[in-house]
C-alpha cells in the first residue's frame, strides 16, 4: 500500500533520517502599523502568537526553530455601508475581522504557530506580495471579506509556492471561485464556520511537523549498551506497572520480562534526545528478529510512545518513512495515533485487515481518557510483550497512507471496524497480536489491491474531509485504496 523512499542524515544508520521535502528558511514577517492596537482591543496580547507592529530598519525578532510562521492578509472594503454581504455596516466588518483574529489567534497559541496579522486592508496586492517576497512565510491565509474578489484571486494567482488558505464567510455565489480551485498549493475554504480557522491554522501545523520530521533508527550504536546501564527505575517501574495493571489479561510467559521490556521506553526516549530526533523506528532484534538471542521486543515501549504524540513504528526495514509521515500526520492534525499493521484480507467478506505487535491504546485522541482495551502476550511463539490491543467494533475509521515521499499520492478511505481480537481470537486464527478488520466503503475486490509493501495504516474515526483539504495544502493527491485520484 506505500512504497516509502528513505534518505539518510550525516549520522548514517545511526542517526535521523530527514524527510525529503526539506526545509525552507524563512525570515520575520513584519506587519503593518495598527496591529498592537487591534490586539488592545481584542485583548489577546498574552497569546503566545505574535500580532505586533515593527518599523522598517529595526532589527528583526529572531525566528523560532520549532513552529511555523503564518501570515494573515485582509481585503475588505474601506467601510460598509449597503445590505449586501458581508456585514454591511463598518462596526460589523471590525466586529468580524476581531472575531477571525480571535479565533485563529487561540488556535496558533493551541498548536504552537507563531501568527503572523496584518491588520489593515491590503489595498495594493503587488506591494503586499512584494513585501511578502522579501520576507517568507510559512504559510499564508488570505481573507475575502469583500463582493469584489478580483482583487484577491489576483493576490492567491501571484502570490508564489507558499502554502495558502483563501478564507472568505458568504463572500460571493456561482463559479467565481473556480481560479482559486485550480491553484496548487491552496486551500479555498469558503464557508459561514468561521470556527474552522482553528483547522486551517492547525493543517500548517501539521504541514510543518511532516516537513521537520527526524526519524532515528534503532537499535542505533550505543543501544544496547545503554539498555544494559538502565535500572528499575521509578519511570521504568511505572511504566511495566502501569501496563500490568491495566491489562484485561497477562500471559504467565510475560511477567517475567515485562520490567526489562519496559527499559526500551527509556532507552528509545534518550537516543531520540541524544540524536535529536523526534521519531523513532525499530528493526532486526527490537523487532522481526526479537525474541530470540535474549532480545526483548519494545512493542510495549512504542506503543507508549505514540500514545504520547511521539512517530513511533517497527519494520523500518520494510520501508518505513512514508508511514512515519502519516503517523506524524495524524498525531499532529487529527490529534490521535494512527496503527500501523501488516496487509492482509477477507476475501470471502471483502473487507481489509491490518495486523501488527504493537497499536496504540488513546485511539479516540491523545486529550481523550479513553483507552482502548487490551492483553499482554508474548511476542508470536517467542519470549517478550507484545500488545493485544481490542479495536472498538461498528466504529467510523479511516485508512490513510503517503503511497511513496517520492510522488504525491495520499490514500484515503473510509471504512468501518467489524471485527478485532475478542472476534478473531488467537489461536486459531493467525495474524500479529493485534488484528483489526475493516469493511471499506470501496466497491472493489479487496483481491486487487497492491499490498507487495506490506504495511498500511488506518486511525479511528473518519476524518476523510480533513485529510482532502490537508492535501489540497500540501499538493498531494488524494486516491482511493486502488491508487485511484479521488475528486476534492
Amino acid at each position: 500500500m506505500s512504497k516509502a523512499s528513505r534518505s539518510s542524515c550525516a549520522a548514517g544508520r545511526q542517526g535521523c533520517r530527514n524527510c525529503p521535502a526539506g526545509r525552507v528558511s524563512r525570515r520575520r514577517f513584519l506587519e503593518a502599523a495598527g496591529a498592537t492596537g487591534l490586539a488592545a482591543q481584542l485583548g489577546v496580547m498574552d497569546f503566545t502568537s505574535s500580532l505586533f507592529a515593527q518599523q522598517a530598519g529595526q532589527p528583526e525578532q529572531p525566528r523560532p526553530a520549532d513552529k511555523p510562521r503564518i501570515a494573515v492578509v485582509y481585503f475588505r472594503r474601506q467601510a460598509g455601508g449597503g445590505c449586501v454581504w458581508p456585514p454591511s455596516s463598518t462596526e460589523e466588518l471590525a466586529q468580524t475581522q476581531q472575531l477571525l483574529n480571535k479565533i485563529m489567534q487561540e488556535a496558533a497559541a493551541k498548536y504552537g504557530v507563531e501568527l503572523n496579522v496584518v491588520t489593515e486592508r491590503v489595498t495594493d496586492p503587488a506591494a503586499t506580495l512584494k513585501q511578502l517576497g522579501r520576507i517568507k512565510p510559512d504559510g499564508l491565509i488570505a481573507v475575502g471579506m469583500d463582493f469584489d474578489v478580483r482583487p484577491w484571486i489576483e493576490f492567491c494567482q501571484k502570490r508564489g509556492d507558499v502554502p495558502t488558505v483563501a478564507y472568505g464567510n458568504i463572500v460571493h455565489m456561482g463559479k467565481t471561485f473556480e481560479p482559486l480551485r485550480r491553484l496548487p498549493g491552496l486551500l479555498l475554504a469558503h464557508t459561514p464556520r468561521v470556527e474552522w480557522l482553528d483547522t486551517g491554522v492547525r493543517m500548517f501545523r501539521a504541514l510543518w511537523d511532516v516537513r521537520h520530521l527526524k526519524v532515528l533508527d534503532c537499535p542505533c550504536e550505543g543501544y544496547y549498551e545503554e539498555l544494559k546501564a538502565v535500572g528499575a527505575t521509578d519511570e521504568v517501574k511505572a511504566v511495566a506497572d502501569f501496563y500490568e495493571k491495566n491489562a484485561r489479561r497477562v500471559e504467565p510467559a510475560c511477567r517475567p520480562v515485562i520490567l526489562d521490556s519496559a527499559k526500551h521506553y527509556v532507552v528509545l526516549r534518550r537516543m531520540m534526545a541524544k540524536h535529536r530526533c523526534n521519531g523513532v523506528a525499530v528493526r532486526g532484534p527490537l523487532c522481526t528478529g526479537a525474541g530470540r538471542g535474549g532480545h526483548l521486543p519494545a512493542c510495549m515501549a512504542l506503543s507508549k510512545l505514540l500514545d504520547e504524540g511521539v512517530v513511533a513504528q517497527c519494520q523500518a526495514e520494510h520501508g518505513a518513512f512514508a508511514p512515519a509521515y502519516t503517523q506524524r500526520l495524524a498525531l499532529s492534525l487529527l490529534g490521535r495515533p494512527s496503527y500501523m499493521g501488516n496487509i492482509t484480507f477477507d476475501n470471502l467478506a471483502n473487507r481489509l485487515i491490518l495486523s501488527h505487535c504493537t497499536s496504540p491504546l488513546k485511539l479516540e485522541g491523545l486529550d481523550r481518557d479513553y483507552r482502548a482495551p487490551f492483553n499482554l502476550r508474548s511476542f508470536h511463539a517467542n519470549v517478550g510483550v507484545s500488545l493485544q490491543v481490542s479495536w472498538p467494533i461498528g466504529k467510523e475509521a479511516t485508512i490513510l497512507d503517503r503511497v511513496s515521499l517520492a510522488g504525491d499520492k495520499f490514500i484515503v478511505a473510509t471504512a468501518r471496524v467489524t471485527a478485532n481480537n475478542d472476534v478473531y481470537k488467537q489461536p486459531p486464527c493467525g495474524g500479529c497480536r493485534t488484528v483489526v478488520e475493516y469493511e471499506l466503503d470501496w466497491d472493489g475486490n479487496i483481491m486487487d489491491l497492491d499490498t507487495t509493501d506490506l504495511h498500511g495504516s488506518a486511525v479511528l474515526g473518519n476524518f476523510k474531509s480533513t485529510l482532502f483539504q490537508f492535501c489540497k495544502l500540501a499538493g498531494l493527491v488524494p486516491v482511493d485504496i486502488a491508487g485511484n485520484p479521488l475528486a476534492i
